[in-house]
């Protein structure tokens, strides 16, 4: 019988820690990409919610200002209303109870 002969290549040592090397670093590559990607997750997501807080807080605070302005305009219209005379006395009989010199007082 003839001897079949394999030719086998035998692949340098230098060679396969090269591959293993750059393998290992393409792995490592893949790893810390994946890790800035989840950084980056997270960060977007504080800012997402940090973002809502601050629209929430402003949606209370423009209401706030609504009231506030509401409540000066009334302020303003009874500031009005006290520059007349007449209103003046009227407030100052009705809850002061004061009279005019020569007037009864009387109680209700």
């Amino acid at each position: 019988m003839s001897e079949v002969h394999r030719t086998e290549r035998r692949v340098p040592r230098k060679r396969i820690r090269r591959d293993r090397k750059k393998r290992d670093q393409a792995i490592a590559a893949v790893w810390i990409k994946r890790g800035l990607v989840i950084i980056m997750v997270f960060f977007l997501g504080f800012q997402a919610y940090q973002l809502a807080a601050i629209y929430h807080e402003k949606q209370q605070i423009e209401q706030q200002l609504q009231e506030l302005r509401m409540q000066n305009d009334k302020l303003e219209e009874e500031k009005a209303k006290l520059q007349d005379p007449q209103a003046i006395e009227a407030l100052a009989r009705e809850e002061l109870g004061l009279v005019k010199p020569g007037e009864v007082p009387y109680v209700k």
